[in-house]
């Protein structure tokens, strides 16, 4: 049971019972490391749902960031069926959950569209588009994410682009947003850049924008985007775990989104990392929702 209205206040079915194409949850938990927080950023889905509200009531009007209505003046196409009942702690069930339902939405015909949790939630979902590949994996976020292992685990935050590379429906990865001193050692770097992870820093996309990021990607390709709410900077994006300066504008993120949705066709999108502990008067929540709306605009319109 969602504990605030679903996302715009949009309902868990749609009013005439149809299959939705775009269809919306929250992982609280992923899978954590020993001795630490296992719910830092649980409470992300409330918080970017409450923010949410004030355009529940405004999603038929002209949106300029996406230069028509949310739903391109079709019907509402758009569910969010609420929480996983992850458990802080449980990794493994953690994983199965979501990469279980990422698999059911697909079977569906639909675009999963995950609200986390930390950074370790991306991989059970993107596990779940193993019936669905191949697909191409553009992750935007201060740091690339490559580690082996940590305390033990193979599985948590830092580790999910080095997770994707082994899977076999991954057929590239484009990484959007990197600088300052981050977890990469060099020997995670020289993986990254072995497997042929495109690596684009923020300082490149601020010297020649967004758009140039997607290039390598083939044309027509199934996208599945990968947002680290640190990938922004902090200026619009205080609620992270890790402020970084220098990240991308809110205006980079959605140029970028709408770079990929004209070079493929967006497959699914998850946004981790939001932690509410460290937000500045519900901007970050706020930010995250806008992006959230945009995401749901460039599917609506992608044939």
């Amino acid at each position: 049971m969602m504990k605030t209205p679903g996302f715009l206040g949009l309902s868990d079915t749609l009013p005439d019972l149809s299959q939705p194409r775009i269809v919306m949850f929250a992982a609280p938990h992923g899978s954590v490391y020993p001795g630490e927080d296992a719910g830092s950023c649980a409470d992300a889905g409330r918080s970017i749902r409450a923010a949410s509200q004030e355009d529940a009531d405004l999603v038929g009007n002209w949106d300029f960031d996406l230069e028509g209505p949310l739903f391109n003046e079709g019907p509402v196409c758009c569910v969010d069926i609420g929480y996983l009942p992850t458990s802080p702690g449980d990794n493994a069930h953690n994983r199965t959950l979501i990469e279980s339902r990422t698999r059911e939405i697909l079977a569906a015909a639909a675009v999963p569209v995950v609200i986390g949790g930390d950074d370790s939630v991306p991989i059970p979902f993107l596990a779940g588009f193993s019936e669905a590949g191949p697909i191409w994996i553009v992750q935007i976020d201060a740091h690339i994410d490559w580690r082996d292992e940590r305390h033990g685990e193979r599985f948590g935050y830092s580790s999910p682009m080095r997770r994707a590379s082994e899977m076999g429906h991954v057929a590239g990865i484009v990484q959007v947003g990197m600088r300052g001193l981050g977890s990469a050692g060099v020997a995670e770097l020289d993986a990254a850049r072995s497997y042929g992870a495109r690596i684009v820093t923020a300082r490149e996309v601020h010297a020649s924008g967004p758009g140039a990021a997607v290039a390598s990607i083939p044309e027509g390709a199934s996208i599945v985007i990968t947002l680290d709410c640190d990938g922004l900077d902090p200026s619009v994006m205080p609620g992270v775990l890790a402020r970084t300066p220098g990240g991308l504008s809110y205006m980079q993120v959605i140029e970028l989104i709408e770079a990929v949705a004209r070079r493929g066709r967006i497959a699914g999108f998850d946004l981790v990392e939001l932690h509410t502990p460290s937000d500045i008067s519900g901007l970050s929540a706020l930010t995250a929702s806008r992006i959230l709306v945009n995401v749901i605009g460039r599917i609506v319109r992608q044939s």
